[in-house]
């Protein structure tokens, strides 16, 4: 007889420790996986931080914002509303009107501008399509207004008594010129020389429309 009998072992417990072997084999080969995978990354992730890599193809691409379209230039402007004989003019045709030049300083987004502007008067323009005043009703003129629109869809008002003799006498002018530039390529220029800020001095004018706004 053998001095070390052998020991019967069940099959059902080595089956056992087999299938929780293999188990454990599994749950460790997932965190080694993911450590693998994470130590892949390092170097992919350093060298886009230091700028040396090159960008991933997929990478999304951001153009720059085109560049805003300039307005149309009108190459003339309409003189219309409660008028008796609306107007269309050129830069051109504002010589034909009484002429007036004016140095004028104003506020705008970049800073104080100073310009010289040469041009009519914008109640002289307006008077000559003549304006449709209602005659039954006293001082019928202090009801109306002026709306000058730009090219660009700008719109600005001025009441038609600010801008006449007896009232306001505002010199607004339909500037041709800009410090002895013509305008004609980019359209007249309203002044209002008393504005502190330039607000109101349309560009690239493509109407100017008188209104009643009075009941």
């Amino acid at each position: 007889m053998s001095p070390h009998p052998i020991r019967r072992v069940p099959i059902r417990r080595v089956l056992t420790r087999r299938v929780f072997s293999r188990r454990c084999t599994a749950l460790l080969a997932v965190p080694a996986l993911l450590i693998a995978a994470f130590v892949a990354f390092l170097p992919g992730a350093a060298a886009e931080a230091s700028g040396g890599g090159q960008p991933a193809a997929t990478s999304a691409h951001h153009p720059k914002p085109p560049r805003p379209t300039p307005p149309p230039r009108p190459a003339a402007f309409v003189v219309k509303g409660a008028v008796a004989h609306p107007l269309r003019l050129t830069v051109a045709d504002l010589a034909k009107y009484p002429q007036h030049t004016q140095q004028v300083s104003f506020v705008s987004g970049s800073g104080t501008q100073t310009h010289t502007y040469t041009g009519p008067r914008l109640v002289d323009v307006i008077q000559a399509a003549g304006p449709k005043f209602r005659p039954e009703v006293k001082n019928d003129l202090l009801r109306y207004a002026v709306l000058i629109r730009a090219s660009d869809g700008y719109e600005s008002v001025l009441s038609w008594p600010e801008i006449t003799e007896g009232f306001g006498g505002v010199q607004a002018l339909i500037a041709a010129t800009e410090d002895g530039v013509s305008l004609a390529a980019d359209g007249p220029r309203l002044t209002v020389p008393s504005d502190t800020k330039g607000g109101r001095y349309v560009s690239w004018i493509t109407s100017i429309t008188l209104v009643r706004v009075g009941s």
